[in-house]
């Protein structure tokens, strides 16, 4: 009997173990690839395997007309969820926005999309105040709030969420904890996705210039 015989054997199996490992982790890698390349179309945008159906809501704009999901169908729609006291992300991200309007105005799409400011501070931001506020930004974005209750059904059909923290004894100041993502709507009135904070205005441009012509 060779006594090399086993040793020799098992090197053999052992290599052999370690090619069809390589080959399964190439094929998986390339696999991965392929996927990567077919489902990555935005740059910035987080987009749901498949739209969620929103059922309809009752809001008011800034000028007190109703706003529902009639105001959303035919058009590609953005959903920032603030309060007009927010210190830092509300009119950065409303900036942002402005800055990817007026960059897609200037390539010249017509059907732009609309953007709409959800205060979820309703007892600090109404009508005049409201509106000057999101109008200061852009003219062209629409400034809505609501109820508690109203706000709620809509948020939570939105993954959104927000919290009023406790007034401060001396002064009756509030903050307000919210989400910072700014959601998309798509024209059928469906959740299609979210822009995730903080905003790059040249990548939601480029994805809102890829949507806007679908």
């Amino acid at each position: 009997m060779n006594n090399h015989a086993f040793p020799s054997v098992q090197r053999g199996r052992i290599f052999l173990m370690v090619i069809v490992a390589m080959l399964a982790v190439a094929a998986g890698l390339l696999t991965a690839n392929r996927m990567m390349q077919k489902t990555a179309e935005y740059r910035a945008l987080q987009a749901f395997p498949a739209p969620r159906a929103v059922a309809d809501f009752a809001l008011e704009t800034a000028d007190g007309e109703p706003f529902s999901m009639a105001q959303l169908r035919g058009h590609w729609n953005l959903l920032f969820f603030g309060f007009t006291n927010c210190p830092d992300v509300c009119p950065d991200t409303l900036a942002m926005l402005d800055q990817s309007m007026e960059q897609l105005a200037l390539m010249r799409r017509e059907n732009l999309p609309q953007v709409i400011f959800v205060s979820v501070d309703p007892a600090r931001d109404q009508g005049e105040a409201l509106g000057e506020y999101v109008s200061w930004f852009n003219e062209d974005f629409f400034a809505v709030t609501g109820s508690d209750p109203q706000l709620t059904a809509l948020t939570r059909q939105l993954g959104v969420a927000y919290f009023l923290d406790e007034p401060d004894p001396d002064t009756g100041f509030y903050n307000v904890d919210h989400s910072a993502a700014v959601m998309v709507v798509d024209p059928e009135g469906r959740l299609f996705g979210r822009f995730p904070h903080p905003l790059d205005p040249a990548l939601v441009t480029a994805d809102l210039f890829q949507l806007t012509r679908s």
